[in-house]
């Protein structure tokens, strides 16, 4: 009784720190990516990019993901449209959640 208690412990331990390994490579991965945004968006994304871009570290996630996604299917954006959609082309979804994760922690 007592071993398959030990084994439904472990089972559980193993998938929390699966989960909370994923969630820091997510961070991790929304820190790398936007690497190449800085040059517009600023380091802290609090820069309008090339003067006409909303702030995007005030953005929520839902907003950047919509956004993201929009320029990608080329249904969002004004002016920079363009230029985000050759952006974001070859982002995944997992890599849009990413960057829509650690964004909006920039201040």
């Amino acid at each position: 009784m007592k071993t398959m208690n030990l084994s439904k412990t472990l089972k559980s331990l193993v998938l929390v720190g699966a989960v909370l390994a994923s969630t820091s490579v997510m961070a991790a991965d929304g820190a790398d990516l936007f690497q190449k945004c800085t040059a517009c968006h600023g380091h802290n994304a609090q820069k309008h990019a090339l003067g006409k871009s909303k702030v995007i570290n005030t953005l929520s996630k839902e907003q950047i993901v919509t956004a993201l996604h929009g320029y990608k299917d080329g249904s969002y954006g004004g002016t920079m449209k363009g230029v985000m959609k050759g952006q974001v082309m070859r982002l995944s979804d997992s890599q849009i959640s990413s960057l829509a994760e650690y964004i909006p922690t920039l201040k």
